[in-house]
């Protein structure tokens, strides 16, 4: 497996899908090496093997997937080169079934691996770069995903939205791709946050694509009818000086909190506590988030375009722009405490009903289909 980050090593949803994957493939019984920029420790997991090339391998050579806030370097640049040069040149210890790359990072030299050892190739595509740009792609980045998408012999997308993506943009022929969705793992504790009155949280990457303008305009009209709400962004990127002063702009110094970046066991707190949780994207492939929400009891209000509102009737879903929909929707599950615990009960259990045991399983059935067809080939 070709991929880029993996816990502790991660920033949202690329990172936490790679580590339950492999979890699952591990309790299966596969093995796999998983190649990555980054030097350990990682998480430990049965049945994974972590490889990474000599020499230095720090967050200021390869950073966090999508967290550069001026975009690639040169010497970003310089380092990704030579990443997928190892990848190319990387020689199992033991013979590999698959090659199994992750979003555009690993693109280069993962076709060239499978090339090399004669093995099928199978994409994972979390986002495009159509997606993170707002229809403003970097042509470097583009490439890497097209090249990538066009050389798998199967590409798995995390949602229908994607899938069709795929299709209209990269001309990707629709029999190749494969739609297997996110999950998530319900927590094993929920410790209640201390709390003066209801919270409406934001938690996520603060980049353009996911809106959290939408979420703050929201707010300012919702905040005057309920006074006594606090609203909470937690998460760190690009957008952040850009947010602060519209927070500011909108009179909402005394009523928004910003957290930054936040552990996981903050994380797991910060969900728990909260009385509802938006997810206003702009574009959103999937947003394991707003399930993570969800599996804690929370009500989540989330936009039409994310990937999640494709598997969930438990959610109220509501256009990216439309600012007054998403304030009194807010509102809405402020005022009406069985509304909230109706929503966050049913919820929860939509959450959890299908977990990654489940994904794993149908990413090995991908394996299987190519592996039973190169067998049955001339």
């Amino acid at each position: 497996m070709v991929g880029w980050e993996y816990p502790p090593f991660h920033t949202g949803g690329l990172g936490v899908h790679c580590y339950e994957i492999c979890r699952e493939l591990g309790r299966m019984g596969h093995r796999v090496t998983f190649l990555t920029p980054f030097h350990g420790p990682f998480t430990p997991t049965s049945g994974v093997e972590f490889r990474w090339p000599g020499g230095p391998g720090t967050p200021e050579d390869f950073p966090y997937a999508y967290e550069t806030v001026s975009g690639p370097s040169e010497r970003f640049d310089r380092s990704l080169t030579d990443y997928n040069r190892w990848v190319a040149d990387f020689v199992p210890e033991t013979p590999a079934d698959i090659v199994h790359v992750h979003d555009w990072f690993g693109t280069v030299g993962a076709i060239n691996l499978a090339r090399r050892l004669k093995l099928p190739l199978v994409m994972t595509i979390h986002s495009t770069e159509y997606d993170r740009t707002l229809g403003h792609p970097g042509s470097d980045l583009l490439e890497r995903e097209r090249r990538g998408l066009h050389a798998a012999d199967r590409v798995i997308a995390v949602s229908r939205h994607l899938k069709r993506q795929l299709v209209e943009r990269y001309q990707v022929r629709p029999g190749r791709v494969r739609v297997i969705y996110n999950a998530v793992r319900p927590p094993e504790r929920l410790q209640r946050l201390e709390r003066a009155g209801p919270i409406v949280l934001y938690l996520g990457r603060l980049a353009a694509m996911k809106g959290v303008d939408t979420f703050l305009r929201a707010a300012a009209r919702a905040a005057p009818l309920v006074p006594e709400a606090t609203f909470v962004v937690a998460g760190e990127g690009p957008e952040y000086p850009y947010l602060l002063t519209l927070a500011a702009h909108l009179d909402l110094s005394d009523r928004v909190l910003f957290l930054g970046r936040v552990t996981e066991e903050e994380r797991t707190v910060l969900l728990a506590g909260s009385s509802v949780f938006v997810l206003p994207s702009v574009v959103e492939p999937f947003g394991i988030v707003a399930l993570e929400a969800m599996s804690a009891g929370v009500p989540t209000i989330v936009s039409k375009t994310s990937g999640v509102a494709e598997i969930t009737q438990n959610t109220f879903a509501v256009d990216f722009w439309d600012i007054d929909e998403f304030a009194s929707r807010i509102v809405e599950l402020l005022e009406y405490p069985e509304l909230r615990s109706l929503m966050g009960d049913r919820g929860r259990w939509e959450a959890i009903r299908s977990g990654w045991p489940e994904r794993a399983l149908e990413t090995v059935g991908v394996y299987a289909e190519l592996m039973a067809s190169r067998a049955s080939g001339p």
